[in-house]
Parts: C-alpha cells; structure tokens; sequence
C-alpha cells in the first residue's frame, strides 16, 4: 500500500492519454485492489486468531480447548 499509493498517483498525473496506457492504468489498479484485499483479509484472520490465542485456545476450534464457561454445553450440563 506503501508504493502502491504514490505509484497511482504518479500514473494519474501524467499527460498520456492513449488506450493501451489507460489499460495497463485499470490493470494496476485491478491487480493493486486484489492485493489490498487479500492483505486485509489475511490480516482480519491473524487478529481473530490472535483473540482466540489469548485465551488459550485452539484459533481453528476455539470450542474444543479450554473449560466451558457458561456451563450450557453438550455433556457438561447438569440440568433436567
């Protein structure tokens, strides 16, 4: 996102006006939006993961690790 900003800016700016620059203009910002998803997803995955490290858990089964808290699941119940 560092270069990326500047580098759009820059092809933004410059007196070209032909069809072939204009093309490799929207590819940039194609491949540019792909990345930047892609990084925020993977960085909203790292902080689920994290929440769940904190607690003492497994991030890909955070039900299995750990004690019950509210007591209200599966086997650990006690009420009729």
């Amino acid at each position: 996102m560092v270069i990326y900003t500047p580098v759009m800016l820059l092809l933004s700016f410059l007196p070209i006006v032909t069809e072939p620059w204009l093309w490799i203009k929207v590819g940039v910002i194609v491949v540019g939006t792909i990345i930047f998803g892609i990084w925020v997803i993977r960085f909203s995955l790292w902080q689920r993961d994290e929440y769940w490290r904190e607690r003492g858990k497994d991030p890909k089964h955070p039900e299995r690790l750990g004690r019950v808290d509210d007591g209200h699941h599966g086997a650990n119940t006690t009420e009729g």
